[in-house]
C-alpha cells in the first residue's frame, strides 16, 4: 500500500524554498476522478505503442496505463525494463514500482539478475527502491545483496539498499543493517562509513524498531544485544522525532502524483496561514478603533 502524506510531510521539500510563489496555478490538479480502464484495451494500446517503435508513444502509453492491475499489462512493462531507451526503462520500472498487483513484485524479482542492472548503477539504484516500495520479505535477498562497506557499489546504491531494508519489517533487516555498520570497523578496510550514511542506517533502524538511539553504532549494538531475544517487530512503522529525517523517509515512497498533491496542499496551507495572519492584524486594528470609539462591534440595522 502506498503511504499517504500529511501537510507537514512536505516541509522537507520546502525546507530551503520559502521563496516559492504561493500561487498554485502551475501545479497540476491531482484530484481528478479516477477513470476505470479496461485491461484488454490497455494491453492492446501498450502493444501497439511498442510496435510503433516511437519512444514518445511508448512513454505516453506507460503513463496512461501504469496503474492498470493486470498480469498481462505488467508483463508488457516487464519487457520494457530491457528497452534500449533509458527513459523507457525507467518509466516502466516506476510503473511496476507503484503498481499494486502482486505480479509487479514477481516480475521485479525475476529481473534481479539482469546484466543491465550491473552496467547501469543509476538504474540499479531505482530498481532497489522499487523493491523497497513493495515492503515484501520476498525481496530481501536482492535488496541486501552486496551490502558491505567494502563493496564496489556506489554510495547511491548502498543508500538505496539501506533505506529499502527499512521497509522490510523483519528481524533480519535489523541484523543486516547492524552487520553493515560493523563492516566499516573491521581491520584493513580503507572505506569508512560517512556521517551521512550513519544517519541513513539510523533512519531505517528507527523505522524498523520504533526506537531512537542516534547514529552511534555502539549504542545500537548494545541495545540489540540486550533486547533481541525478546524483541518483536511491529507491523506498524516507527516514527522519528527529527522532522527532517521523518519527512525524508516519507518522501522516498511517494508517487509523483502524491508529491505534486503534497506541494499543492503545502502552498494552499501556507497561503491560508498568510491570509489568517493578515486577518488577525486587521482585527487587532479594528478592536483598537472600536475601543477608542466605544463601538461594541454589533451592526445596527
Amino acid at each position: 500500500m502506498i503511504c499517504t502524506l500529511s501537510l507537514t510531510s512536505v516541509l522537507l521539500i520546502f525546507a530551503q524554498s520559502e521563496d516559492v510563489p504561493a500561487d498554485n496555478s502551475d501545479t497540476p490538479d491531482t484530484t481528478e476522478d479516477v477513470v476505470e480502464i479496461d485491461p484488454v484495451e490497455a494491453l492492446d494500446k501498450i502493444k501497439a505503442a511498442i510496435k510503433s517503435e516511437s519512444d514518445v508513444i511508448i512513454l505516453d502509453s506507460i503513463e496512461v496505463y501504469k496503474d492498470v492491475q493486470d498480469k498481462k499489462v505488467i508483463g508488457e512493462f516487464y519487457k520494457l525494463l530491457k528497452h534500449k531507451s533509458v527513459d523507457i526503462r525507467l518509466a516502466a520500472l516506476e510503473a511496476m514500482r507503484f503498481n499494486e498487483d502482486d505480479e509487479a513484485l514477481k516480475r521485479l524479482i525475476a529481473f534481479g539478475k539482469n546484466k543491465i542492472l550491473k552496467e547501469d548503477t543509476d538504474y540499479l539504484t531505482e530498481y532497489i527502491y522499487a523493491l523497497g516500495q513493495k515492503a515484501d520479505k520476498k525481496a530481501t535477498k536482492l535488496i541486501k545483496d552486496d551490502l558491505n562497506i567494502t563493496s564496489t557499489s556506489t554510495k547511491e546504491v548502498l543508500e538505496a539498499r539501506v533505506y529499502a531494508l527499512g521497509r522490510i519489517r523483519q528481524v533480519d533487516s535489523i541484523e543486516t543493517l547492524l552487520q553493515f555498520s560493523q563492516s566499516s570497523n573491521r581491520g584493513g578496510n580503507r572505506r569508512r562509513m560517512s556521517p551521512k550514511m550513519r544517519v541513513e542506517v539510523q533512519t531505517s533502524l528507527a523505522i524498523l524498531t520504533g526506537v531512537e538511539l542516534g547514529d552511534q553504532l555502539l549504542d545500537w549494538t548494545k541495545w540489540w544485544s540486550d533486547n533481541k531475544r525478546s524483541f518483536k517487530i511491529s507491523k506498524t512503522e516507527g516514527t522519528i522525532s527529527n522532522a527532517r529525517l521523518q519527512n525524508k523517509w516519507k518522501s522516498l515512497w511517494l508517487t509523483e502524483e502524491q508529491k505534486a498533491q503534497a506541494i499543492k496542499d503545502f502552498k494552499e496551507d501556507r497561503t491560508q496561514k498568510r491570509k489568517d495572519a493578515k486577518g488577525d492584524d486587521a482585527d487587532k486594528g479594528d478592536d483598537k478603533k472600536k475601543k477608542d470609539s466605544g463601538d461594541d462591534g454589533l451592526i445596527d440595522f
